[in-house]
């Protein structure tokens, strides 16, 4: 166990918070987004970027369910969307390379519509060499599974890039992904 705080996920598994940080607007705003959006559950692998995300979602009684490789997430999302759920799958770039499988075979040809948000590693300021090469292809990969991805590098974008990938995942049908760029903050510019 880290040194940071824990939040209670729905199996009662857990995942860490950063303590001592406060929430940045773009997080506020997207877990306010993910909200009305009636995201009903919440699959991902803990990456500190999104740990505000997390606990915010938390914070409003969205479960949440921490799971080991990116694919399981991914096809536990399947199946909640399967049984009229609506989940969103939160992951860091790097995990792409793990997920490609389920979202190929699974999440887009069945258009079960799975929203995706990545926080990005491997690009702008990256000193951590074993991240740039996913870093670079995450998208390219997704794209050549016909799954657009909408970058997120202002604050005050938030909110509308955040409800039109949800819109696009529930609504349409069509899995989608919201990337979380470095110039957000929020912790990942400082890795």
């Amino acid at each position: 166990m880290s040194d940071h705080g824990s939040v209670t996920t729905e199996r009662t598994e857990r995942t860490t918070v950063r303590e001592g940080k406060s929430v940045l607007p773009w997080q506020s705003d997207m877990v306010a987004g993910m909200v009305a959006a009636g995201v009903s559950v919440a699959a991902f692998v803990p990456d500190s970027r999104l740990d505000k995300v997390l606990a915010g979602l938390g914070g409003e009684g969205v479960p949440l369910r921490s799971l080991t490789r990116e694919e399981e997430c991914v096809a536990y999302a399947s199946g909640q969307r399967m049984g009229g759920g609506r989940p969103v799958v939160l992951m860091q770039s790097s995990g792409i390379g793990n997920a490609l499988n389920a979202l190929g075979t699974l999440a887009v040809p069945y258009r079960l519509g799975i929203p995706l948000v990545v926080s990005m590693r491997g690009t702008l300021g990256e000193t951590n060499p074993s991240q740039i090469p996913v870093g670079r292809a995450a998208t390219t990969f997704l794209g050549a599974l016909g799954i657009q991805c909408f970058s997120l590098s202002r604050a005050e974008d938030a909110a509308g890039r955040t409800k039109a990938v949800l819109d696009m995942a529930y609504e349409a049908g069509e899995t989608a992904a919201l990337i979380l760029e470095p110039e957000l903050g929020g912790q990942r510019e400082r890795h």
